[in-house]
């Protein structure tokens, strides 16, 4: 199946319903134990009242009060807000603790976890700028910040936070190359949280922080993005390489000089590197004649053959004359 950008279309509805399934809305409001403590005490306050006065009338009346009674003490915790509606019109946010409603008129149809959630998006497939596709794993982490807005704007700000970061990552991954999306994954995250935060703002939700956690693309790639840092580091280990050459070059050519104009810094020199081949005990040396002096003196070294000639015609013309 052709993927263009984000997931297939029976990919996307299927993770849409998964989504819709395992996200649940604003909460709705528990009984609490301490409401089932007062309706069960008039309960029985009016049971006592019926057996000492044998009139039934003390049973029902306290049914009635204890219900009316358990149904108006209402507990949130620390970390919840209530919303509170009275004939259908919003009253206030409730909580956290006990407070009070009027039984009949007022309802509790949600509470409201202020906690930051953090919500593991799902793995997003989609082209980069420079048409690379890639597979993207992020973290988006949001909270409440105005309870009110997030009842009475939204139908369910989870789902809706949940979706827009998925689409806010597709849209940006879009837009950014390959090079981008592997090495500032720290700046694409901010972005994407400004964005998402953006987006989310008029709905009360505030997204502190949003990580993007793993980058894949095909192995076909991953050969070739490692093939291209080490020809970076081939090339800068052949340019070291010819600045060293340059610089001995350099150091030879001032050796050379030295040489040409002291001719016994030439045979010291070469008596040292005679002297370094001896002293390793595994080379055997053999003197053999060239046509060119190697710079030794006559004792120890041996001149070219050409001079050598030279020298023998010089003496025999001398002689002649």
């Amino acid at each position: 199946m052709p993927v263009i950008a984000g997931l297939p279309r029976r990919d996307r509805d299927s993770s849409a319903d998964a989504d819709r399934e395992s996200v649940p809305a604003t909460t709705s409001l528990r009984v609490h134990p301490f409401a089932v403590l007062v309706f069960l005490l008039v309960v029985l306050a009016g049971v006592y009242y019926t057996v000492i006065t044998t009139n039934p009338v003390w049973v029902i009346a306290a049914v009635v009060v204890g219900a009316l009674l358990a149904s108006a003490i209402r507990v949130v915790n620390e970390w919840e807000r209530a919303a509170v509606l009275r004939l259908g019109k919003f009253r206030r946010m409730a909580g956290p603790g006990l407070f009070l409603v009027i039984p009949i008129l007022d309802s509790v149809p949600y509470i409201v976890d202020l906690r930051i959630v953090p919500y593991n998006v799902p793995s997003q497939k989609t082209l980069t700028r420079d048409n690379v596709p890639v597979t993207v794993d992020a973290i988006v982490y949001y909270q409440v910040a105005d309870p009110q807005a997030a009842v009475l704007k939204i139908e369910n700000y989870r789902q809706a936070t949940q979706w827009g970061a998925a689409a806010v990552l597709r849209d940006l991954i879009g837009k950014s190359t390959l090079d981008e999306v592997l090495s500032e994954r720290e700046r694409l995250g901010q972005t994407i949280r400004a964005t998402l935060d953006g987006l989310t703002g008029a709905w009360g939700i505030k997204v502190p922080n949003v990580e993007i956690r793993d980058v894949f693309i095909a192995e076909q790639l991953e050969d070739a993005i490692a093939r291209e840092p080490a020809a970076e580091r081939e090339k800068r280990a052949r340019l070291k390489l010819a600045e060293a050459e340059k610089l001995a070059a350099g150091i030879i050519t001032e050796a050379a000089d030295i040489y040409a104009r002291d001719p016994v810094a030439l045979q010291l020199r070469s008596m040292n590197m005679l002297f370094e081949m001896a002293m390793e005990g595994k080379n055997t040396i053999i003197f053999v004649p060239t046509e060119t002096r190697i710079g030794l003196p006559s004792p120890l070294g041996v001149f070219g053959l050409v001079e050598k000639l030279e020298r023998r015609e010089g003496r025999g013309e001398g002689g002649e004359g």
